[in-house]
């Protein structure tokens, strides 16, 4: 479970992170394999950089509904 609150609603933890987590180990052991300094390491770092700030983005944004949802759901 994400959060339980005390009216005993459950938010589970998103499972789209796994695959995204998968993604990004792929991405970076290919960086792994570049040889520093070359166009496609720099092509790779851009990509493995890009599924960085997809996650985060994704991680904001359920944060953000979360918090959107009980805000309007209850009385704070």
């Amino acid at each position: 479970d994400f959060a339980i609150l005390s009216d005993g609603t459950h938010y589970e933890n998103p499972k789209f992170f796994r695959s995204l987590e998968d993604k990004l180990a792929k991405a970076q052991r290919v960086l792994s394999r570049r040889m520093k300094g070359s166009s496609r390491w720099n092509k790779q770092r851009v990509k493995v950089a890009r599924i960085h700030e997809y996650m985060e983005n994704a991680r904001k944004d359920y944060l953000d509904k979360i918090s959107t949802e009980i805000i309007k759901n209850h009385d704070v």
